[in-house]
């Protein structure tokens, strides 16, 4: 019996040392273990050692589906007026137009009820407004505008453009038009066209995107038409060029039928369409049939935008199930909505001049007329500022800082 006991308390006392020899290479593999971080720090470290630009930091953001804390936190670092400013300092083309400071927030919805008559040539007539046809659904002033490539001065062609985009000045529908400058209003739209020109066909569509709305013309004057210098890291001090008008004149947004809507133009300035005008799609007149996507559909690769337009229940209800609906006005009044443009009629305003049947009563007139007759008060209120000076009379600019809007290109006058 006492050799048993011997044996078992040898045993135990075995096991004991194993268990203790166990937990001590335990706590030192543990100990190991904290060195194989530096690694980490090191990569930490670069990030935040001061050398990063703010642009750096908000690219690789953006690249990256996932953040660690540490990048985070230098995101968080990073000023409101920086992060606002940043965007249009990548020499993306994308990024000039696409993040400027904005002041209004971009689900505002904006609807032209009034007018600031101070000052402005829109004037309402109450005569106008019965007999404006109920197939127009908004009117109002359009501006054309182009963008040279970066640093470059005088463009030879479309090859030396970079983005080329549109403004919508809305009017109320019984509106007429006087002398001087148009005024100012929130209710402006900037809209851009990747593809940089308009369907000259039927067979012939283009996307384009609403980039500001209910904006000043003073906020576009900004933010649009001011040329803006850069720093990038492999090319040194760049210089985006001014945006720079290639037409004005007066649209309609007019309803065509139960599945189409078309927008229609009539330049006003210049006086003489020339192969600048041509060369993006526009003649003296014309109308596009334009359609608006539904938000709920994914676009075509080259047309995918970062952000949906936050369209408000009610309007999504006009989509139904639909991809594209004919646009109405209110569709166009969020940033990020997205369009289609087909061509319809060139030199000519086509369908979109006719009511369609049963729309019109018997003391409305038609689409064609109600528009001629604005344009027509549109060119006595460009007279009035000097011809194709009116463009820069409307931001609110002097004139004479600039030049005539063009209908040759450089190489042609050269």
């Amino acid at each position: 019996m006492t050799e048993n006991r011997t044996l078992s308390t040898r045993s135990a006392a075995a096991k004991a040392n194993e268990a203790l020899s166990r937990s001590a290479k335990t706590k030192s593999t543990k100990r190991k273990r904290v060195p194989t971080n530096a690694p980490m720090s090191k990569r930490e470290k670069k990030e935040d050692d001061g050398h990063q630009t703010v642009g750096d930091l908000k690219t690789e953001i953006d690249g990256r589906s996932g953040q660690n804390e540490a990048e985070g936190k230098e995101k968080l670092a990073i000023s409101p007026a920086e992060s606002t400013e940043q965007p249009q300092e990548r020499p993306s083309i994308r990024s000039h137009e696409e993040k400027p400071p904005t002041p209004d927030p971009e689900s505002a919805t904006i609807k032209p009820k009034t007018l600031d008559d101070a000052g402005s040539s829109v004037k309402m007539s109450p005569e106008r407004e019965e007999i404006v046809p109920t197939d127009i659904l908004e009117k109002g002033i359009i501006y054309f505008f182009y963008r040279p490539r970066v640093n470059v001065e005088a463009p030879h062609g479309m090859k030396d453009v970079s983005r080329s985009f549109f403004v919508m000045r809305p009017t109320p529908r019984g509106a007429k038009l006087e002398h001087g400058p148009i005024g100012d209003n929130s209710n402006c739209r900037l809209l851009l066209l990747p593809k940089k020109k308009f369907p000259t066909s039927t067979s012939e569509r283009d996307m384009g995107f609403v980039e500001k709305a209910g904006v000043t013309l003073k906020t576009l004057q900004d933010s649009l038409i001011a040329e803006h210098h850069y720093l990038t890291q492999t090319r040194g001090e760049r210089t985006r060029p001014e945006a720079r008008p290639y037409a004005e004149g007066v649209y309609a947004i007019i309803s065509s039928g139960p599945r189409s809507s078309h927008l229609a133009y009539i330049l006003t300035i210049p006086s003489e369409v020339g192969d600048v005008q041509r060369d993006f799609g526009l003649r003296s007149r014309g109308s596009f049939i334009i359609q608006t996507k539904n938000p709920k559909y994914p676009g075509p690769s080259y047309a995918q935008l970062p952000k949906s337009p936050e369209y408000p229940p009610h309007i999504l209800e006009k989509f139904h199930d639909l991809r594209w609906i004919p646009t109405e006005p209110e569709l166009l009044d969020y940033p990020n909505a997205q369009f289609l443009v087909i061509g319809a009629a060139q030199g000519e305003l086509g369908k979109a001049a006719v009511a369609k049947n049963g729309s019109k009563n018997d003391d409305q007139e038609q689409p064609g007329e109600e528009l001629e007759k604005f344009e027509d008060e549109n060119e006595e209120r460009v007279k009035s500022l000097k011809g194709d000076h009116c463009v820069y009379e409307d931001l609110g600019l002097d004139a004479k800082n600039y030049p005539t809007v063009p209908t040759t290109w450089e190489s042609d006058t050269q």
